[in-house]
């Protein structure tokens, strides 16, 4: 019985905290209505939320024309604490601060650390350069008086959250690395790791959240400058990488081995190295050469063709490519893809080409750990959360020890 009621409480707390983040001038009543659930269940929930200083009371509305007394709107406290989140590319690292109600405070941007002594052990080189990011992050955060409650990192690869697993990601040379064990807790507050086009998707349940968009795919397409302390004969040092994440119903999809959305092209045939069949000499010259951009273009949607009927997304978002291009990619799909723009159309889809935004997937990063508290987890599913999301009764105690002085160490 007292693990039903703390399963029913925490899923209440889900459910109300999401219900105030997505919804600015909500009363206890306007969640009880929208939730179905007893004005008294609403009440014990935002009184929890607002003693613990998550949620706090703002103006109060006006009056039914039965009388009786003002609702009082709720928010999310934008003083409670803020997460770190963090873009890590072979060439790049990106940091933004988001605070808990979404809103970016800080950033920091930088060329990836590298410790040539450890070329040898991915593993130690990986975590040293995470060392090096946090460093300059406890910069950040030293003089803000939002303290770091959650670090989310962002990286290629495939990450497998409930246990704490990069599974594999090629840049860094890594298999089965157990980032949960060696880093979950070294910097005195919880570590979570995303693969970097499913922080895209994060970051658009986010900036969707007042719209009702639930149904999405986002494409991440980054040009890779390579980094020359860290190419590999098995890597291309120059390149556009596509990554692939999807939202149903307003959830992220991680897929079997969480592995879906990894890509590769119609055009890739066995054998091939890289994510699509194109010739070598157009994939060198992809980011200073129209014709090879035009050609890389042609295959990429011509590819998304195909996968517009499945998933029947409201919004196609492509994240990475400069406006510079923007033009360049509407012709092409015109004049070379007009089966996209017809199959988009049957769908009732539309394409989005978003601006320029460097520090996005770091803001995407930090939005999962602060939407994951909208999660509800199964039962059975409750012991093992720790690796993929913050439980509230951690969230809680994070707070109070933030209160009383950062509780970020190790850096």
């Amino acid at each position: 019985m007292h693990v039903n009621n703390d399963y029913q409480r925490n899923a209440n707390l889900s459910k109300v905290f999401e219900t105030v983040w997505k919804n600015q001038n909500f009363s206890r009543i306007d969640i009880a209505r929208k939730l179905d659930l007893y004005r008294s269940t609403v009440s014990n929930i935002i009184g929890t939320l607002v003693d613990s200083a998550l949620i706090c009371e703002g103006e109060r509305g006006n009056a039914t024309e039965k009388g009786g007394r003002k609702p009082v709107f709720l928010s999310v406290n934008p003083d409670f604490g803020c997460v770190i989140g963090i873009e890590l590319q072979l060439d790049t690292y990106h940091v933004s601060l988001l605070s808990f109600d979404g809103q970016p405070l800080l950033f920091e941007e930088g060329p990836t650390p590298v410790n040539t002594s450890l070329l040898d052990n991915p593993e130690d080189l990986f975590v040293s350069t995470i060392d090096s990011i946090m460093k300059k992050a406890a910069e950040l955060v030293r003089n803000n008086k939002l303290k770091p409650l959650a670090i989310s990192v962002g990286i290629p690869g495939i990450i497998d959250s409930s246990r704490g697993v990069i599974e594999r990601s090629a840049p860094f040379r890594l298999m089965d690395f157990d980032y949960g064990k060696r880093l979950y807790e070294r910097y005195g507050i919880p570590l979570f790791m995303e693969n970097d086009a499913r922080c895209c998707s994060w970051l658009q349940l986010a900036l969707n959240k007042a719209s009702g968009k639930k149904d999405f795919l986002c494409v991440l397409a980054r040009t890779y400058a390579g980094n020359p302390l860290l190419t590999y004969p098995e890597s291309y040092e120059k390149g556009i990488g596509i990554g692939l994440s999807f939202a149903m119903n307003g959830r992220i999809i991680n897929g079997r081995n969480f592995a879906a959305g990894e890509y590769i092209s119609r055009s890739w045939t066995t054998y091939q190295k890289g994510q699509t069949g194109l010739p070598e000499a157009v994939l060198k010259t992809v980011d200073t050469v129209d014709d090879s951009y035009a050609e890389w273009v042609r295959d990429l949607f011509g590819t998304l063709t195909m996968m517009i009927p499945l998933l029947q997304p409201e919004t196609v978002y492509v994240h990475g490519q400069p406006l510079s291009r923007r033009a360049l990619i509407d012709e092409v799909i015109a004049q070379r893809v007009p089966q996209f723009s017809s199959i988009m159309k049957s769908c009732n889809s539309e394409l989005v080409i978003m601006d320029e935004d460097p520090y996005g997937i770091a803001k995407g990063a930090a939005l999962m750990v602060i939407q994951k508290l909208f999660e509800v987890v199964p039962l059975e599913s409750e012991s093992g959360a720790g690796s993929s999301a913050l439980s509230w009764d951690q969230l809680f105690e994070l707070h109070k020890k933030s209160v009383d002085g950062s509780i970020l160490k190790g850096v």
